[in-house]
């Protein structure tokens, strides 16, 4: 694309590849408001406000006590079960138990029970004492060994004594409970802990955070929208368009034509809705009609053509923002097409899309100055786009500093000059000035409008 700059004229000179088509204009932006509503709904669903609640808590001083606590006592469990069984594995500890299950200390503890024993006991040192059998000699061998006493002494230590109690303990009931207890939290915590991890590590969640760090949706949340018709109803909504020029509906309450006009446009019967688009229809048709002339005000006259012309003047205004329209123009040399924007007095006007010579030659224009000075202009041409091919969006944005033309999101003119501070209203209009020899009718179709400020 290459700029030339000529007295105030801007041209821009242009080729047709370098304007995206409109379906994949139009597929971008209705892709990227979905995905913006799936980000948005996807944050406001009950599934992530039940992770983030999670995520607190797993990063929380109660999710690391309760971990804190479950493991110190499964170790300290682990412990007296290691120790059980090490105790149990010992030399000392194999030796008492081989001995306690030895047929010899079984048979001691027979023989100690048994009337012999007793009575040669009760014998002992009288008169009849009865002689020592050799049964109750190896008795009281057995009695007076070091591997006896030993026994003896280990049964009564505090060794055994802990040993006993750790193993009555670990066969406990309460021991089991509190196992189970404990196996219990920590699954419950481990629970939690996966259901974070998987949920942090789906897609989904994956996706949402990429967006969210990202500017993808910068663009389309700095602009909130406070004017929008998509002509999908039969009759044209009264709350929001007029089909007169503002001054004769406040002045006569009637529509009029200007001098130089050709074509007469009728309040409202050279506009179609189908229910997806408006059409301003240009015809052959007689009829009579009042003239704005200087000095003698408004006059009837008779045309030979009628036209048409919406307008948001006296149903919305504003200054500053986004203002867009999807247009096709059906193209008729005699014809011109307008998408403008005007303030209350003749200054401020600017024209978003004027199209009437060339079809591929898209005019745009910035008239300004007060009533005290000559009025100034500053026009652009945006040549090589056959605009009677198909739909094409042309958007006009404005702010403090700068005014920017863009066809199908690709700007086609700026301009700092002479800004406008009023607010302004919308006018789609067609119009017949120069001579007509045919083409007719034509029209120019409306698919939506809509307009912006910033957030």
């Amino acid at each position: 694309m290459g700029n030339i700059a000529f007295g105030n004229k801007y041209f821009i000179l242009s080729k047709f590849s370098s304007i995206p088509k409109t379906p994949k204009i139009e597929q971008d932006r209705a892709n990227l408001i979905k995905e913006h509503e799936d980000f948005i709904a996807f944050e406001n669903s009950s599934g992530f406000a039940d992770f983030v609640e999670l995520e607190k808590y797993i990063n929380s001083k109660e999710h690391k006590d309760i971990l804190d606590s479950v493991r110190s006592q499964k170790q300290n469990l682990d412990g007296k079960e290691k120790l059980y069984h090490s105790q149990k594995k010992a030399r000392v500890f194999k030796r008492y138990f081989k001995f306690k299950e030895s047929t010899k200390l079984k048979d001691y503890y027979n023989f100690k029970e048994s009337k012999e024993l007793a009575d040669y006991l009760e014998s002992k040192g009288g008169e009849n004492e009865i002689k020592a059998s050799s049964a109750i000699k190896r008795h009281i061998k057995f009695e007076n060994s070091q591997k006896f006493k030993d026994f003896k002494n280990f049964e009564k230590s505090k060794e055994l004594a802990d040993f006993t109690e750790l193993e009555e303990y670990l066969n406990s009931g309460e021991y089991k409970e509190l196992v189970n207890s404990l196996e219990e939290r920590e699954n419950a915590e481990n629970e939690k802990t996966k259901k974070f991890e998987e949920f942090k590590n789906s897609k989904k969640y994956k996706w949402y955070l990429a967006l969210k760090g990202s500017d993808k949706f910068d663009e389309l949340k700095s602009w909130e929208i406070t004017f929008e018709d998509n002509f999908d109803g039969k009759k044209l909504d009264g709350e929001k368009w007029m089909t007169r020029y503002l001054w004769g509906d406040k002045l006569i309450n009637d529509a009029y034509a200007l001098e130089t006009d050709k074509a007469f446009p009728t309040d409202g019967n050279n506009i179609e809705l189908s229910g997806k688009t408006l059409k301003i229809v240009t015809r052959n048709e007689k009829t009579t009609g009042k003239v704005w002339k200087v000095p003698f005000g408004f006059i009837p006259q008779e045309f030979d053509f009628t036209t048409g012309l919406i307008s948001t003047a006296n149903r919305f205004k504003q200054k500053y923002g986004r203002f867009e329209a999807k247009i096709k123009v059906n193209y008729s040399k005699p014809v011109n097409y307008n998408f403008w924007m005007a303030s209350d007095k003749m200054l401020p006007h600017v024209d978003i899309l004027k199209l009437d010579k060339k079809k591929t030659k898209v005019d745009m224009a910035h008239h300004y100055g007060g009533a005290s000075k000559t009025p100034e202009k500053r026009t652009a041409e945006f040549k090589g786009l056959d605009v009677s091919q198909d739909f094409f969006i042309y958007t006009f944005e404005w702010t403090k500093e700068k005014m920017t033309w863009k066809i199908n999101g690709v700007v086609v003119n700026e301009q700092t000059q002479g800004i406008p501070k009023e607010e302004m209203y919308l006018v789609f209009s067609s119009a017949i000035t120069g001579k007509v020899d045919g083409g007719l009718p034509a029209s120019m179709e409306i698919d939506w409008v809509r307009c912006y400020k910033r957030v």
